[in-house]
């Protein structure tokens, strides 16, 4: 009896090792003291948007850590921005605290207007014109939403309160997903479901290729595929880790895919293979108790990759 429980502890400490295991960061940034409700790389890794729990909002560049601007809904209030996004040409940002957004000029940092949404927010996309945003609700819509002039273009229904959306950099298409274990691909000129799919369990984040050609979504603890928007058909399938994915990114040419999980693992993946090329794992903050840091964002970086992590912590990767 003693040895098989000597064993079972040498097998569950292997595996724990095993799920933790990765590459270290090589360096890391504190944009936060104790941790953010939300957070938001640009494209290029170079600047984050951080909702954080005790300071409000802020835009920073990562190398050197520099905060450029405090981005607040009210003056003299500090603001908990619960979502956020940011154009890929790095021109926009928009902030949100439950139905209430505001669009950035993340070059000036002057606010564009602030309006209402149609319900609570629970994740946005930002096309590079800063026109529209595209905003998953609690009402169990997603929607166009033109965050210049206020109004819905499209509405973009589901059974369930949409968790996760992505849009291509032309807002042409769209992908969203929700707590009802859809994973739908639209055409936003129509407002059309193009494709759609029932996965296992809640829809916890999605990703587009600029150009639309590809989309990834992955659910609670379970599916998490890779499909070709030109056909719909499953191009590949990603094992499963430790905790669940996260976040997830997409290079330039859609041939590799950066994930994130709440277990702190980022993961490099080929995309056409399903295969690891690399991962990570976020070192926790020390003092915490938590292990383990909520991977909220990612980002292919000049030099190597970006991610931000709930503890307020970015991290370079390489």
């Amino acid at each position: 009896m003693l040895n098989m429980k000597t064993n079972l502890i040498v097998l569950m400490t292997s595996f724990l090792i095993a799920c933790t295991s990765g590459d270290s960061p090589t360096k890391q940034w504190e944009m936060a003291v104790r941790g953010v409700y939300s957070a938001c790389l640009s494209a290029d890794g170079k600047h984050v948007l951080v909702g954080s729990i005790h300071h409000g909002g802020s835009y920073w560049q990562v190398d050197p850590a520099e905060r450029l601007y405090d981005w607040n809904h009210q003056a003299e209030t500090l603001t908990g921005v619960l979502s956020c996004g940011l154009s890929d040409n790095d021109r926009y940002a928009s902030t949100a605290e439950h139905r209430k957004i505001v669009l950035w000029n993340a070059q000036t940092g002057e606010a564009f207007w602030l309006w209402e949404a149609p319900a609570n927010i629970k994740d946005m996309a930002l096309s590079n014109d800063g026109q529209f945003a595209l905003l998953g609700l609690d009402n169990y819509q997603a929607v166009l939403f033109d965050i210049q002039n206020g109004g819905v273009k499209s509405r973009l229904t589901h059974e369930g309160i949409v968790q996760a959306v992505s849009m291509s950099r032309d807002y042409q298409w769209a992908i969203t997903g929700g707590d009802d274990s859809m994973v739908k691909v639209w055409d936003l000129a129509s407002g059309k479901s193009v494709y759609s799919w029932q996965l296992k369990n809640q829809i916890k984040v999605v990703a587009l290729t600029q150009d639309g050609r590809l989309g990834f979504a992955a659910s609670h603890r379970d599916d998490s595929i890779v499909w070709d928007l030109s056909s719909g058909k499953e191009m590949a399938r990603l094992p499963q880790h430790n905790g669940y994915y996260q976040s997830a990114r997409f290079n330039d040419s859609g041939t590799q895919l950066l994930t994130g999980s709440s277990s702190g693992q980022v993961i490099l993946w080929d995309v056409t293979k399903a295969e690891k090329l690399q991962s990570w794992h976020l070192a926790p903050r020390s003092g915490w108790v938590n292990k383990a840091t909520q991977v909220l964002d990612v980002a292919f970086a000049p030099k190597g990759y970006k991610a931000v992590g709930a503890n307020g912590l970015v991290y370079q990767l390489d």
